[in-house]
């Protein structure tokens, strides 16, 4: 069995899980990496911050759902309303009875993602995305979300563990 859980990626200037969107949530942050002020958290279980986060960051917001580490759904949204959705390990995803348009085509969600990625001020390398897009799961559906957020630009470095809060 492997990781269910999610991945957030926002822009702010204290850490995520100090967010008012992100402390509503009934959730256990386990691993937290930064890129200047972008941010990546991975979290169990699946879970979705509130949509106040956008307001409250005033950035961008790309959530990855991943599931028995077989596949992942993906979504993005920035403040003006850009958005696209895709799902990562497509065939597993199908497998797995996602909807197709939640899978989508590869070359359209790829052109949606990059034009949302150089909305949030990032460079995305389009060959890398759309590998990322087309690519199967070897071995693991979490690896697919790195080299997803890699593609669209994003330079986190070498994040940490978070211990998780005392009962």
């Amino acid at each position: 069995m492997g990781f269910s859980g999610s991945f957030i990626v926002a822009r702010a200037s204290r850490p995520l899980t100090e967010l008012a969107a992100m402390r509503a949530l009934d959730y256990v942050p386990l691993w937290w990496a930064r890129d200047g002020e972008w941010q990546i958290l991975q979290a169990c279980p699946v879970t979705d911050p509130d949509p106040s986060i956008i307001r409250e960051t005033r950035a961008s917001v790309l959530v990855a759902h991943v599931v028995d580490s077989d596949f992942a759904t993906v979504q993005a949204v920035s403040p003006d309303g850009q958005s696209w959705q895709c799902a990562l390990s497509p065939e597993m995803a199908r497998d797995y009875g996602l909807p197709g348009e939640w899978i989508g085509n590869s070359a359209e969600v790829g052109e949606r993602a990059a034009a949302w990625a150089r909305g949030a001020g990032l460079q995305p390398d389009p060959v890398a995305l759309r590998t990322a897009l087309v690519a199967e799961c070897a071995p693991l559906a979490e690896d697919l979300v790195f080299a997803l957020v890699h593609a669209l630009g994003f330079r986190f470095r070498e994040g940490f563990g978070l211990a998780p809060p005392a009962v």
